[in-house]
């Protein structure tokens, strides 16, 4: 049995990385420890003092600080006590600061056919993958698992209508790991926009946004190989980002253990509450942060099966997916984009010219 946990601090458990050519003299780096992940800031800003870009570090981490706080499942945030409010519960006044994000993740669950709903909060903590300490090296038991998916597990079974949230019976637990990083990652560029930084990138244990441009050219970034060979690169395609994008990676490589010969990884299927299985890892680029999260995991739980279908429903011009065979599946605007940088299979669907 092998017990993964994926973080940023582990270099090739990421799904994104950065490739840089020389080193400019005006770059301006920085690491904070905040959303569970380690955040670098990567600034350019040559007639700023290095006090005063320290100092707009730390109100970057300050609000990676709030936002942490505020949609942990633990703790006292408002996350944390909507939730104890649905455990007893069917109706709750949502809070002001979460109400936004929820908007868009109910609209995103009821629009991606099943493959994203932050509803499924109870099954992350049975299936051990919502904290550390709970890392399971083994299935749950099958009727403690039955159980869990008696009770409610998705926001699309929900109602929300003037600020109250309304399920069908007590017990929903509220999971927002599948956008709120995206949500974050935005909020802290929004950050370093608003104090007149013009050309900075924002990188969340891999996932990440960009504004301007890296020494007069564009950021870029490379994706993680969901199963690279022992003997070969551990990038799969490098990409080129433009001003204001953002691209996020979701992966069975980054949370797991193998059991029995299979791998149960943290990206469950809302749908059967285990594991999905249709895909290796799966990447979107958009210039909404928030969004390109929530797509990725939504993509990677649909599988080829639905890929096309939630290209068409969502407009996505950037999309990749690499199926559970390590074929990859991309729309033409990825292709056109792609830098690859190992051996690919393509699927019979994707367009390699």
């Amino acid at each position: 049995m092998k017990r993964w946990i994926g973080g940023a601090l582990i270099l090739l458990m990421i799904g994104v990385l950065v490739l840089r050519g020389r080193e400019a003299d005006d770059r301006f780096e920085r690491q904070i420890y905040s959303m569970g992940t380690l955040v670098t800031l990567t600034l350019r800003a040559p007639d700023r003092s290095p006090e005063a870009l320290a100092a707009l570090v730390s109100e970057v981490e300050s609000e990676l600080n709030r936002y942490q706080q505020r949609w942990s499942v633990r703790g006292s945030g408002a996350l944390a006590q909507l939730n104890a409010t649905l455990e007893e519960s069917t109706t709750v006044p949502v809070p002001a600061t979460l109400l936004p994000l929820l908007r868009k993740a109910k609209t995103v669950a009821e629009d991606s056919a099943g493959t994203f709903d932050p509803g499924l909060g109870r099954l992350v903590q049975v299936w051990g993958f919502d904290d550390a300490e709970h890392f399971r090296d083994a299935p749950p038991d099958r009727a403690v698992l039955t159980v869990a998916k008696r009770l409610p597990h998705r926001l699309t079974e929900t109602t929300l209508q003037d600020g109250r949230l309304q399920a069908e019976k007590p017990g929903l637990m509220l999971d927002f790991g599948a956008i709120a990083k995206g949500a974050a990652v935005g909020a802290a560029l929004d950050v370093l926009k608003q104090a007149g930084i013009e050309h900075a990138m924002v990188n969340a244990g891999g996932d990440l946004q960009v504004i301007g441009h890296a020494e007069g050219r564009p950021w870029r970034i490379a994706v993680r190989h969901p199963r690279p060979p022992a003997d070969a690169p551990r990038l799969l395609v490098g990409i080129e980002l433009q001003d204001g994008e953002a691209v996020f990676t979701s992966g069975d490589y980054e949370r797991y253990f193998e059991f029995e010969g299979r791998r149960y990884h943290h990206l469950l299927d809302p749908r059967s509450g285990e594991p999905a299985t249709g895909a290796q890892s799966s990447t979107v680029i958009h210039d909404d942060p928030a969004l390109a999260d929530a797509l990725a995991t939504a993509l990677f739980v649909g599988g080829v099966e639905q890929f096309d279908a939630l290209v068409d429903q969502f407009a996505l011009e950037f999309a990749m997916l690499v199926d559970a065979e390590g074929r990859v599946h991309a729309t033409a605007g990825f292709m056109d984009r792609a830098d690859w940088l190992a051996d690919v299979e393509f699927a019979p669907d994707a367009d390699a010219q």
